[in-house]
Formats: C-alpha cells, sequence, structure tokens
C-alpha cells in the first residue's frame, strides 16, 4: 500500500565502486532505459541490451546479474535524476513560482535527454511490474520523490490542515510532468520553449474564459458489474493490471479475486495477450462514450470537456472501477500497440476539439487546444490511482481536488 506521508528519511548509500565499473554500468542503464521504454519491461531482454552495447550475456551478468535487477537500477536512477532536478524548485520563493521553476526543470532534462546530454530515463509506467523484493527498496524511494513535489506545490498551512488536498494536487502535477513522455515526443525539441509555456498557462490558468465556470453535471453513481458478469473480470483484470503491471496480472489471479475458475474465463479470450486487449477495448469504449454523452448533453465546449472529465475521473474513484492505464501499452507487441495508440490519439483530438469549440463559443480561454487536449488525457487516465496517493478521497472530492484544477487552473 502506498503511503505518501511516510517518513523522509532515507538510508545512506554505500561506498561507490571503481570508475570504469561506473562508466560501463550507466552505459548498459542507458541502453536499458532506451530498450525498455520502447519495448517495455516484459519485451525487452537481457540479450537485447547486451547487443546494444556490444555486450555478451555473460560479460553483462557481471553487472546486473538478471533482468529484474537491471529493471530495479534503472527505476532507481530514473528517481534519482528526477530528485536532482526536481530539488532546484525547492528555493524558488512563493508556491506559485516554485511550480514554475518545476516545469522549468522538467522541460530542460527533457530536452536534455533528446538532445543526448542527459542520462536516459525509464518512464515509471512498468514500476508495477517489479518482484516484490525490488519493489520493497524502489518505492519507497519513489515516494519520498512525491513528498519533493508535494513540498514544491503545498504551503506549510494546506500540508497541516488539509492533507487530501495537497495530496492530490501534487499527484496532478506530478502526472501531468511524468506522462507528458507520452506526447511530447509528437514536438521538435527546438519547439519546447514555448510548449513549456503552453503548457504552464493551462496548469496555472486552467481551460474556463475569464468568469465563466464549468456548469456542474448531473452524475449517477455506475454500479459494480454483477460478480458473474464478463464485465466483472475484465474489471477485475483492469484493477490487477493497474496494481501490478501486465506481468503480474495473471488468469488466475484474476479467477481467484472472482471466486471462479480461470477455465470459465477461456471462451472469451484464448491467452492473457487477449485479456490485456480486451481490458484496453472497455476502456475505449468507456472513454469514447463519456465523450458522446457529454457533447449531446451540454452546447458549449468547455462544459462538454467538463462533462466527461468528471465521469470518468468519478467513475474511477467508485466500485465500477479504474480505466487500464495507457502505460500497460508498452507490454503489448508493436503492431498491436500502434493501432491501440491510434485508438487513444483519437480520444485526444476531440478532447482538443471541445476546447477549440470553446474557444469558438466563449466558454474557453484562448489557450493551445493539442495540449489541453493532452492534459485532459492524462488528467482521465491517472484518476484511477489518485486514492493511492490522497487516502481515503471521494468521488465529491476527486471533482473539487483534482478535476477543477484542470478547468480553472491549479491554485484557483
Amino acid at each position: 500500500m502506498i503511503d505518501a506521508d511516510a517518513s523522509d528519511d532515507l538510508a545512506p548509500a554505500g561506498r561507490g565502486p571503481s570508475d570504469r565499473y561506473v562508466q560501463k554500468r550507466e552505459l548498459i542503464l542507458d541502453a536499458a532505459s532506451r530498450k525498455f521504454n520502447v519495448m517495455g519491461v516484459r519485451g525487452a531482454t537481457l540479450e537485447d541490451i547486451a547487443g546494444d552495447v556490444g555486450m555478451n550475456l555473460t560479460s553483462i551478468r557481471h553487472y546486473f546479474r538478471r533482468k529484474d535487477d537491471l529493471v530495479a537500477a534503472g527505476f532507481l536512477r530514473s528517481i534519482d535524476v528526477h530528485k536532482a532536478a526536481f530539488t532546484q524548485a525547492l528555493d524558488a520563493g512563493s508556491r506559485e513560482a516554485r511550480v514554475r521553476e518545476l516545469v522549468r526543470v522538467y522541460f530542460n532534462l527533457r530536452r536534455s535527454i533528446r538532445e543526448g546530454g542527459g542520462p536516459e530515463v525509464m518512464i515509471f509506467g512498468d514500476m508495477r511490474s517489479l518482484e516484490e523484493a525490488h519493489a520493497g527498496e524502489v518505492w519507497p524511494r519513489y515516494i519520498k520523490l512525491f513528498q519533493l513535489v508535494r513540498r514544491v506545490v503545498s504551503s506549510d498551512e494546506e500540508l497541516a490542515q488539509d492533507r487530501p488536498r495537497a495530496n492530490a494536487r501534487t499527484y496532478f502535477v506530478l502526472s501531468q510532468l511524468l506522462r507528458s513522455v507520452f506526447w511530447l515526443p509528437a514536438y521538435p525539441v527546438d519547439a519546447f520553449g514555448w510548449v513549456e509555456q503552453r503548457f504552464a498557462d493551462i496548469l496555472f490558468n486552467g481551460l474556463a474564459a475569464q468568469g465563466v465556470t464549468p456548469k456542474p453535471a448531473a452524475q449517477a453513481e455506475t454500479p459494480e458489474p454483477a460478480p458473474s458478469s464478463w464485465e466483472s473480470f475484465l474489471l477485475a483484470a483492469t484493477k490487477l493490471i493497474n496494481q501490478q503491471g501486465y506481468r503480474g496480472a495473471s488468469v488466475d489471479a484474476i479467477a481467484r479475486q472472482l471466486n471462479r475458475t480461470k477455465g470459465s474465463f477461456y471462451h472469451h479470450i484464448e491467452g492473457k495477450g487477449d485479456l490485456l486487449v480486451a481490458c484496453f477495448n472497455r476502456s475505449l469504449g468507456l472513454l469514447t462514450e463519456a465523450q458522446r454523452t457529454a457533447i449531446a448533453a451540454n452546447a458549449k465546449g468547455l462544459d462538454q470537456a467538463y462533462a466527461a472529465t468528471l465521469a470518468l475521473v468519478r467513475r474511477q474513484q467508485t466500485a465500477a472501477g479504474p480505466l487500464l492505464r495507457s502505460s500497460a501499452l508498452m507490454s503489448v507487441e508493436a503492431g498491436k500497440r500502434d493501432m491501440m495508440l491510434e485508438e487513444l490519439a483519437q480520444v485526444v483530438t476531440r478532447f482538443s476539439a471541445m476546447t477549440t469549440d470553446g474557444m469558438i463559443d466563449g466558454s474557453c480561454r484562448p489557450c493551445d487546444a493539442r495540449v489541453a487536449g493532452e492534459m485532459i488525457m492524462v488528467a482521465v487516465n491517472s484518476a484511477g490511482q489518485l486514492g493511492n496517493w490522497a487516502k481515503d478521497i471521494t468521488p465529491d472530492m476527486a471533482v473539487d481536488y483534482y478535476v477543477r484544477p484542470m478547468f480553472l487552473g491549479l491554485f484557483a
């Protein structure tokens, strides 16, 4: 269980090895991070990585005995790189100045990596695939990173008086930054400066035009699916994949959660790969249906985007359960994954179109609609894990602490 309020103390580092060893190890970690980011932790092998650095398998095992050791080391280095960057924001002054500095150093980090001037870092989405021994080392370090960002985005008074709001806001900001790795590659590196400006503009000012508040949308809570239904199986599978990664989510484990035999599911799927596809299709259907419903019920672009986001975020705080995290698609074979990503891109395009319509009808202020669509999608996609970081959050609290900042601005 994640504890965002755990102690901030870390164990001291041990003595370091020789410079040559460290340089070679860093070379391996660079190659491994690139490979894992493209192929996923499940897809890339030690042999693949050894080939990229001109080593044989025996040689690379001198540095990392097993792939799991290399995966954990990659995540730990990624956490350390982000921590070094984010720490710079602590001394920037006011809360808003600190967050602006946080955004600046993060975009500088991504720019440096793109230009080859910084160490390659792993995408954190596959961290849930870690085996228990490594998870016990990596996750506490990631929680420290979360706590560091919380010190950047929160005042002392808020931390003392309204910890759930501070945690929700921290999770919102950290999700927006870290998950930008999925959409930033669409921009040339020399455009990162104005992309950063447009990202920060939306982060601080939201989407609503001055004096406009998104229309509250009546929301009937979606009931938990019947235990014997195919929907209940997909919901249990989605939760398990989100919690443990694709590698940790077996048909056996899902069947045990539902008190059924795994054989009862094989008339729906042929194998584990088909299960991930089915979970994706369920989530895609929920995304597109929420958008269609919002468009049918609202005339203004801002209200359409708000209603769809609100419905999807609220749903994920209830027994109806989460959407599949898009990072899980890293475990899907390349050809099939590309098709899935194209379908998700259509959802983003529709959120962008709602923002554009809002600028035309006056409900949205002038902003970058494309960046806005990506940021809305990040908010929706990350909402399933919100309760892990902001304990005991209710659907209404999620709307107040997490959805409204997307539309009215981070500190509104």
